[in-house]
């Protein structure tokens, strides 16, 4: 999802340039050459709102014509693709040169097989970066029968073994979102470039060995070499040339993938998402096909070790557990999880089943949970670490930056792709406009609209994201009475529901009625490995606790608000804001 951008002011015979990554510039390439060695005097770039003065641009050699370019997109994964298939949409571009370089190589995503195995690269595309596919061509190239539609989402959170507070998000006329593989929107993406992309051109296995600027900072000149130093995402390079900083912090947590197989859910086809909060960090349970779904486990370091390295018939009852176990049942499992990994000796499917046992029934019946995981594919077992990252800029002097090189996010609303398929479409957008006015693409005035589209809703998300992963992983009695009065509060609220989804993307008008809807199952089992179902009553019981809600609303409705603003105040060391929301005064 990585991508750079740069540009070029037109000089020396040489068009406005710019080169993408995440990042916009403009940019001539240099062959490695005698006359591009180390020995050459570097320039110290200044960022485009330093006072410093900028020193003369250091001498480079002779670039030729054909290796000059108006624009430079830097990385071949979703951002810079759609960056790329998004500019070629405009009019206004298609006769700019246009050049797109991956260090690696693009045959998997060209030849992916969509008959293959499931891969661990999953992302959420909402309705809104769906519709935009659609518009720019791409979406035909999708293979359907690899993106699973969610229709509607559950989340919950019980720290105590008879409070199952919880969210849903109800089917609207259009699916909230589609669950689509990495692989399958870059290779919708390369497909649709390659139709209608005359004027790019795709290097591949091409690695940036320099970044400067040219005469004038004019354009950027990009030295083609044997060390990777383009723009690459999280730790881009370009944004390092640049100068431009971020701030954020490391999770201290991993999130662990897997793709899963399970039993059909009974009645309704497999179309609902579910997110569970534990202590640890979030379990997601993400729809791919009616028996196959993929994880997102956000756990500690230490515990998403010790799962990678279970045999997958013990992960598949770890992740049974994980739906089905009150919090702090489960982490007794953790602990015996942790305590035989550090010997080096993981837990075995039988050492997990002796001690589940101790468990039986332990979930009450009215737990909404997604259907019994059956296997785990071996293969599918990846983890990754997680982090809040957001550079200071999105721009400087013929640069932009875009998706994971411009923010990171906890997976948790799964809002990373999404952001960088908007920040592509805003970016485009941006250039057509200043090449239909015949503006310099690499100036800051003719960027701006950018970052201003951009940056602020980015850092609303991430701001967001962040401090639900802070209130939901607290537990203290205080957050827990808090947090799970706002969650049923919430869920009673459809006009903010539907508002709430429909700036995250996706659409606001039901098709379905809450009775039409059949969850994965109804109850959690004796055992722990226990069959699919309905869950029926669950929407009278619903019914029933809403009214409870209703009623603790009109007694302590004053006693509520204010606890909540205790509750939030108590974690203002992790909240950058602490803002009161305004009293609600639950409808009769």
């Amino acid at each position: 999802m990585r991508s750079a951008l740069t540009l070029r002011h037109a000089a020396r015979r040489v068009r406005p340039s710019l080169a993408l990554r995440p990042v916009l510039a403009t940019a001539r390439l240099a062959p490695r050459s005698a006359a591009a060695s180390s020995s050459t005097p570097s320039l110290t770039p200044v960022c485009y709102h330093s006072t410093q003065a900028v020193p003369p641009p250091a001498p480079m050699p002779d670039i030729s014509p054909e290796n000059t370019y108006d624009i430079v997109i830097i990385g071949g994964g979703p951002a810079g693709l759609a960056l790329a298939t998004a500019m070629v949409s405009h009019s206004a571009l298609k006769d700019a040169r246009i050049l797109l370089l991956e260090g690696g190589s693009l045959g998997p995503v060209r030849n992916w097989d969509d008959a293959g195995p499931w891969s661990n690269r999953v992302s959420s595309l909402t309705a809104e970066n769906i519709e935009w596919l659609q518009e720019i061509g791409a979406w035909e190239h999708i293979a359907l029968a690899r993106s699973r539609a969610v229709d509607d989402i559950i989340v919950f959170a019980n720290p105590e073994p008879d409070s199952h507070p919880m969210l849903h998000f109800p089917p609207q006329d259009a699916p909230l979102a589609r669950m689509t593989e990495n692989v399958n929107t870059q290779r919708a993406l390369l497909r649709r470039l390659e139709e209608v992309g005359a004027n790019v051109t795709v290097r591949e296995g091409a690695r940036v060995a320099e970044m400067r600027y040219g005469e004038g900072r004019g354009w950027v000149g990009l030295r083609m070499g044997d060390e990777w130093v383009g723009a690459d995402g999280p730790n881009s390079p370009v944004r390092q040339f640049a100068e431009i900083d971020t701030f954020g912090h490391a999770y201290n947590a991993h999130g662990v993938v897997a793709t899963m197989s399970h039993l059909p859910p009974a009645v309704w086809p497999n179309h609902t998402a579910f997110q569970r909060f534990l202590p640890t960090g979030p379990l997601a349970f993400l729809p791919l096909a009616d028996d196959t779904s993929t994880m997102v486990w956000s756990t500690t370091p230490e515990l998403a070790a010790a799962l990678k390295r279970l045999a997958p018939d013990a992960l598949t009852l770890m992740i049974n557990a994980g739906w089905n176990l009150p919090e702090a049942d489960l982490a007794i499992i953790n602990d015996a999880l942790l305590a035989a990994d550090g010997t080096g000796t993981p837990l075995t499917r039988d050492d997990i089943a002796a001690l589940l046992g101790a468990f039986e029934g332990a979930m009450p019946t009215e737990a909404p949970l997604p259907p019994t995981i059956t296997g785990v594919d071996p293969k599918s077992v990846a983890s990754f670490p997680l982090r809040l990252a957001h550079a200071d800029a999105y721009t400087a002097h013929r640069l932009a930056l875009v998706g994971d090189a411009a923010h990171t996010t906890h997976p948790l609303a799964g809002q990373g792709l999404n952001a960088g398929l908007a920040d592509a479409r805003v970016l485009a957008a941006t250039l057509a406009d200043a090449r239909r006015v015949g503006a310099d693409l690499g100036s800051i005035t003719a960027l701006a609209p950018y970052p201003r589209g951009r940056y602020i809703p980015n850092h609303i998300m991430l701001a967001a994201v962040d401090k639900l992963n802070w209130i939901f992983g607290n537990r203290s009695p205080l957050i827990n009475w808090a947090r799970g009065t706002g969650l049923e509060v919430f869920n009673e609220l459809g006009p903010i529901k539907d508002f709430f989804m429909a700036n995250a993307g996706s659409g606001n008008s039901r098709a379905r009625t809450e009775k039409d809807r059949v969850y994965g199952r109804s109850y959690a089992s004796d055992n722990l490995g226990g069959v699919a179902g309905g869950l029926p009553g669950f929407l009278a019981d619903a019914t029933d606790a809403l009214g409870m809600v209703r009623n603790i609303g009109r007694a302590a409705g004053d006693a509520v608000a204010e606890g909540l603003k205790v509750a939030l105040r108590s974690g203002a060391d992790a909240l950058e804001s602490r803002q009161t929301p305004p009293k609600q005064t639950p409808k009769n």
